[in-house]
Formats: structure tokens, C-alpha cells, sequence
């Protein structure tokens, strides 16, 4: 029954940290006349607003010792290894992505509602701030603390056939295909970066460094469009 009760909180955090933003965000949205910059902020509030009730949840179970777990060994070290890891997973997953770019649905059901979102104010700074944020901070930190955390610490905890890694994975890449990217390609994708998550937590049994892991590699996202930026700025207003 307790392990029943821990599937019914797990489905429940899936929801509202998948599910529910997008299909309660985009909609609170349009009813209040927002565009864009509103949608960012009311995602990024509510992504804050689930990780902290989680963490007073956690606490209050006493469930937080997974989160001050870690190896006796070098965490310097392990934090480098997995960094560099993360790196060529991320050109890995880049060039995949690239190679069968024409099998990948990138359709998103709720496009109508966001072109609603568009007309009604254009991104801006502020949104890319709030998008970047919720990217590179907070999902990792609210996706690790589920996936990883909760879930491998919860269900077949270093189970000898390494089925906590097994199935967090496959979570994780099925969370990823509920309102776009819906194709066996994305499944693969998501699912083996999940995989690769999940072997840095079974590995370091740290998950600060996970953490780190997946924030890097969602900032690896805009490290070309910042370096351009950053480059084209010096360039312009000091090389000229």
C-alpha cells in the first residue's frame, strides 16, 4: 500500500509539473488578455510554486535524505567527469536530432491557443530572461528532484538489474512527448537523455551534481545564440 500511495504522488507531480501548465497556463493566459511575457511569468511562478511545496512535502515525510546523499569520493571529480559527459551527449543528441530532423514531429497541440498568446504582446527580453530561468534553472531542479530523486529512490532503489534507471528514463522521455514531439524518434531522444540522467545519479549518488548535469545541458541550448550575441556586441561596439 505505502508503494501505491508514492505511484499515486508521482503520477500527481507528473501532472502538475507536465500536464497541468500546459494545459492550465496556456488557457489562463488567453482569459486574461496576456501575450507571451504573461505566459512566461505564470509558467516560471508555477514551476517555483511545485518545487517548494515538493521540497515542505519531502521534509515534512523526512524523505529529503536522498537529496544529501553522496559518495565518499571526490565530488570535484565526479562533477568534471559528468560535466564533459554532458557535453558530448549534447552534440550526440544535436546531430541525432539533425539526421532525422524529418521524422520528428515538432506539432504542438495547443498551437492555436499560442498564436492567440503571439497576437496578444510578442515575445521580449523579459519572456527570453523567464524562458531561459525556467530552462536552465528551474526545470532541472524540479525534473531531478521527480525523475531522479523521488522516483529512483522510491521504486527498485539500486536494483541489480537497474531497473530505477530503466524506467526513470522511460518516464522521463514519455513526460517529454504529452503536447508535442509525439514520434518514436523524440521517444529515443528524451528517453536517452533520460537514461544518461539517471546513470549520473546511480553513479555519483549525488543529486546536486545531476542537477548541474541537466542545467548544463539545457544551457547548451543557447550557448551558440549567446556567444553570437556576445560576440557581435563586442565586435560592434569596441573592434569597429
Amino acid at each position: 500500500m505505502k508503494k501505491l500511495g508514492h505511484l499515486g504522488v508521482f503520477i500527481l507531480l507528473v501532472f502538475l509539473s507536465v500536464y497541468l501548465p500546459e494545459l492550465g497556463i496556456v488557457h489562463l493566459t488567453k482569459f486574461l488578455g496576456w501575450g507571451v511575457d504573461g505566459y512566461s511569468i505564470i509558467s516560471l511562478v508555477w514551476e517555483l510554486v511545485l518545487v517548494v511545496l515538493f521540497v515542505f512535502w519531502l521534509k515534512k515525510k523526512e524523505m529529503l535524505y536522498f537529496f544529501k546523499k553522496s559518495s565518499k569520493k571526490s565530488r570535484f571529480f565526479y562533477l568534471v567527469v559528468c560535466l564533459v559527459a554532458t557535453y558530448f551527449v549534447r552534440q550526440l543528441v544535436d546531430a541525432f536530432q539533425i539526421q532525422f530532423h524529418h521524422l520528428i514531429d515538432n506539432k504542438y497541440i495547443f498551437q492555436d491557443l499560442l498564436s492567440i498568446l503571439y497576437s496578444n504582446g510578442q515575445p521580449t527580453f523579459l519572456s527570453t530572461v523567464l524562458s531561459f530561468s525556467l530552462t536552465v534553472v528551474v526545470a532541472p531542479i524540479s525534473e531531478e528532484l521527480i525523475d531522479r530523486g523521488y522516483f529512483m529512490n522510491t521504486f527498485f532503489p539500486q536494483s541489480k538489474y537497474y531497473l530505477d534507471v530503466i524506467l526513470s528514463a522511460l518516464i522521463f522521455g514519455l513526460s517529454h512527448l504529452v503536447l508535442s514531439h509525439r514520434d518514436p524518434i523524440s521517444l529515443i531522444i528524451y528517453s536517452f537523455v533520460g537514461l544518461f540522467f539517471a546513470l549520473v545519479y546511480r553513479w555519483t549518488k549525488n543529486l546536486k551534481i545531476t542537477i548541474l548535469c541537466h542545467s548544463f545541458f539545457n544551457f547548451l541550448i543557447y550557448a551558440k545564440p549567446i556567444w553570437i550575441f556576445v560576440y557581435n556586441y563586442v565586435y560592434y561596439h569596441f573592434l569597429r
